[in-house]
């Protein structure tokens, strides 16, 4: 059984709150791989089974882990990360110290620098108290991430990361709350943390000891025989694609292409307008491929079109980042694409090339813009029950608003969710008075969610 597969049903027990099987799947599959996603896994189920320096020593790990990994969900996974170290030094009566890391799970949100020096954990007086205020706290909502579009279900979404923003923002309400209760010589008013946690050892299974019994010669007829080199030709394409990530923003695409022992001095990236040519790449299944074969080269096929002139890449030893600037921005893409082994013919113009020690590419011709151009926009997937729909042709009406997309996405949200996350759904929907939606129990269950209206928006009673 993979490691993947013990780690999915690690993350299924606790899901279902079955902690102690969670957490031995998840000990099993980390002794293969430092995934920050499963070191979140075991640590919240370390946390929910009381196991608090456990699951602040994952909380900790998989920050590093995220970190050190530079991939495109890195930044995710160390908001959650920070997030988690709040709810563990909460528990542990903490409290300075959880809005210090709450505060930090914040800031990553709003797209800060992970390695700014905010002076967060600073704010104390003379005898080492905190000193940040709830009204201090209550200022930081003009920070809540923006939407950096017109379109509705962005705009409900108001970024890639304000869920995590505002459960951060939630719990910190709960810290701040618990210290202003308590006595100033009590514990928790001090500060203790750093924004970035010193990195813990990572645990290794240990590996059981020899009977005295065994001899030498016995013991090397135990070790497995060394797997033999495939055979020349005998790898097929599918086993020599590279693991992929990707994210987007209005104008560019990032793909991030993790790869093994690259050279950049002998990388050639050529930028087309519909796909992007690689070579040579080593082939971590496939040894016996060398530069010139067909192989070595990698073709990226891609979802939609870009502008090659504007378009970068970098590489370091294990992963080349392509920077992708989109030729139409502001269109949504469904996906990156997909890789081909070898060369692909492709009715783009003579791509262009990009010296090994280039970053940009610089002799592509730029894309123009012309009626025929905007016939060839593609119809993108849509929730709709008609079918995909091509909107450049469709015609502009400002004053008609349709909400049957956005209202679809929370029926499907709903009831997609378990009961606890329904019931942490409808309290805080209607307690906020609709400005707010949680799919945490544990964190609305035992307080009233506050209504947070939208910017340069003055809530008023009903009788007001």
């Amino acid at each position: 059984m993979s490691a993947t597969t013990i780690a999915q049903k690690g993350i299924d027990a606790l899901a279902k709150g079955d902690y102690a099987t969670a957490i031995t799947n998840l000990d099993k599959a980390l002794e293969s791989s430092n995934s920050p996603v499963w070191l979140l896994a075991r640590s919240k189920a370390h946390q929910k089974a009381k196991n608090l320096e456990a699951a602040l020593h994952d909380a900790e790990l998989a920050y590093h882990a995220a970190a050190e990994r530079g991939s495109g969900t890195s930044r995710s996974h160390m908001i959650q990360a920070q997030y988690r170290r709040a709810v563990i030094y909460y528990q542990l009566e903490r409290f300075a110290d959880a809005d210090c890391c709450a505060k930090w799970s914040m800031l990553l949100a709003e797209g800060r620098p992970a390695r700014e020096d905010d002076g967060v954990e600073k704010r104390v007086d003379s005898e080492g108290n905190y000193t940040v205020t709830y009204e201090e706290y209550l200022a930081d909502k003009d920070n809540q991430p923006k939407p950096k579009t017109d379109n509705a279900l962005a705009a409900a979404e108001k970024g890639p990361y304000a869920t995590d923003w505002n459960m951060a923002f939630s719990w910190r309400s709960q810290a701040l709350g618990r210290l202003k209760k308590l006595p100033k010589d009590h514990p928790g008013w001090k500060v203790n943390v750093t924004k970035i946690p010193p990195k813990p050892e990572q645990k290794k299974a240990k590996s059981p000891e020899p009977a005295e019994s065994t001899s030498e010669d016995e013991l090397q007829e135990q070790k497995p025989p060394k797997k033999e080199a495939p055979a020349l030709g005998s790898v097929p394409d599918e086993k020599m694609k590279l693991r992929v990530d990707f994210y987007q923003t209005n104008q560019t695409v990032t793909v991030s292409l993790f790869v093994k022992d690259v050279k950049k001095e002998d990388l050639k990236v050529e930028f087309g307008k519909h796909q992007v040519r690689i070579s040579p790449i080593p082939r971590e299944a496939a040894p016996y491929v060398k530069p010139g074969d067909r192989e070595a080269t990698s073709t990226l096929v891609l979802a939609g079109e870009i502008d090659p002139s504007a378009s970068k890449w970098s590489a370091s030893p294990r992963k080349i980042e392509l920077v992708l600037q989109k030729a139409a921005p502001g269109i949504k893409w469904g996906r990156w694409g997909d890789e081909k082994i070898g060369t692909v013919e492709s009715d783009d113009h003579e791509p262009a090339t990009t010296a090994a020690s280039s970053s940009a590419a610089s002799t592509a011709k730029p894309a123009t813009s012309s009626a025929s151009t905007l016939a060839k926009v593609p119809a993108y997937p849509t929730s709709s029950k008609s079918g995909p729909k091509n909107w450049d042709s469709l015609p502009v009406d400002d004053d008609k608003e349709d909400g049957q997309d956005i209202n679809g996405f929370f029926k499907t949200l709903y009831k997609g969710s378990t009961p606890e996350q329904q019931r942490a759904m409808m309290k805080s929907f209607l307690e906020s008075n609709g400005t707010t939606l949680s799919t945490n129990w544990e964190e609305v269950k035992d307080k009233v969610v506050p209504t947070v209206p939208p910017e340069g928006v003055e809530p008023k009673p009903w009788n007001g």
